[in-house]
């Protein structure tokens, strides 16, 4: 039997068929433009237009709304056949899902108004910016710098809000303030339009890794944002809205897809390596070799337990049968997870493809500089260690860090 189509059957065993809502043609094509993206740190436009043309932008949102309606497992499928096309666009393009996911989680235990804007942003194919990352914040998922203060029917607001990905191609932001009167509610998130008067994106992304993903920055300088722009109250440092735990299970889920796409390209490129070279004097392939057979074999052990506990966490968190707020635990220890065997996986492949994989150029090396971007989404390792730790003690916990510092220690 070919051992190609029995890889990737082992694969499809895991992941349901997305053809339907991301043809291989879309996927081939932006292959395609990844080494011209890398090389510039911006996405061509047609990377943009081929993912609207095939009902991208739309996927999360119900049927009923004009969306795709893909289910939370077919999301992080496509996240991952996108990731390994094109890494820095998958986990660009990520952070739209992950704010439209938020915005469905919340239709769908509300059942309010909000269908609207679902309906508009698929109806359209407009690119919803996750502008929730702050500086100052050590990772919070739950806070923000961003103090509002009401006048009328607006909020007023100031701040920074980076990396926000796909920013300067945004159509809406999706982001969260404080309001300074403080009260129970007082985490608004809002659903801004980009060009609204006082936001401004700046082009500061420029990286080792994922450098077409366009996570540039967004200068707020007192925007008046309408209270209709509201779509979600909370309390700052909660862990007990239900809506930013399945938040948090679309993030970690599709984030996660993401990175085990760009592992899968950079086992394509160690399976393709191994075949190809052969070693003169043994008058073999590598690939004919147990010594190299058994280190990709050492991959499949670290990776393939990661895939199956993606795609179940997602396929869990889509039946709503558990409350999502008692799977944030599982899916921040998946995205932990994640850090390690997503880079050990593709540097263990990077020695498998060998001196290749350390050039200036080429996929090979590309994948090895984008994998290390999966340390930086928050919640960091350094948050979730303490988290889940608590957790497990029956202490207390949240989303940030709550050490004290030591100049306090030692007053």
């Amino acid at each position: 039997m070919d051992e190609a189509y029995e890889y990737q059957r082992g694969i499809d065993a895991i992941w349901p068929d997305t053809e339907h809502l991301l043809p291989e043609t879309v996927t081939k094509e932006l292959a395609t433009l990844t080494e011209e993206n890398d090389r510039t740190g911006r996405l061509a436009d047609r990377s943009i237009e081929a993912l609207r043309e095939a009902g991208y932008f739309g996927l999360p949102v119900p049927s009923d709304f004009q969306g795709g309606g893909a289910t939370l497992v077919e999301c992080c499928a496509v996240q991952r056949r996108i990731g390994a096309a094109d890494p820095a666009l998958s986990i660009g393009a990520n952070m739209h899902l992950f704010s439209l996911g938020f915005m469905v989680e919340h239709w769908i235990r509300h059942r309010d108004e909000s269908w609207v804007l679902l309906e508009e942003t698929a109806s359209k194919s407009r690119i919803v910016g996750s502008a929730f990352a702050e500086p100052g914040l050590g990772g919070s998922l739950t806070r923000s710098n961003c103090t509002a203060r009401r006048i009328g029917d607006k909020w007023v607001t100031s701040g920074v809000k980076v990396p926000c990905s796909l920013a300067e191609r945004s159509d809406v932001l999706c982001l969260q303030m404080v309001d300074e009167a403080g009260g129970p509610e007082s985490l608004l998130v809002a659903l801004v339009p980009t060009d609204l008067p006082g936001i401004t994106v700046e082009r500061t992304w420029n990286t080792l890794g994922m450098r077409a993903s366009e996570s540039d920055t967004v200068r707020m300088t007192d925007a008046e944002i309408s209270d209709d722009m509201i779509i979600h109250r909370s309390a700052p440092g909660s862990v007990g809205d239900e809506v930013f735990a399945a938040g948090v299970g679309w993030f970690c889920t599709t984030a996660t897809a993401c990175y085990l796409g760009v592992v899968s390209a950079a086992i394509d490129q160690a399976r393709k390596a191994l075949a190809n070279s052969k070693i003169s004097h043994i008058g073999a392939t590598r690939a004919a070799l147990p010594s190299f057979q058994s280190t990709l074999g050492e991959i499949y052990t670290e990776v393939l337990p990661l895939e199956t506990a993606c795609a179940g966490l997602a396929q869990q968190l889509e039946e709503r049968k558990t409350d999502p707020r008692s799977l944030v635990p599982t899916a921040l220890a998946l995205r932990h997870q994640s850090v390690e065997k997503a880079i050990r996986a593709v540097e263990m492949a990077s020695e498998l493809v060998g001196v290749a994989s350390y050039s200036a150029k080429g996929a090979a090396s590309r994948l090895v500089r984008d994998v290390h971007a999966v340390r930086f989404h928050p919640p960091t390792r350094f948050v979730t260690r303490q988290l889940l730790g608590r957790w497990a003690l029956g202490l207390p916990w949240s989303f940030e860090l709550t050490e004290q510092p030591m100049e306090d220690v030692l007053r």
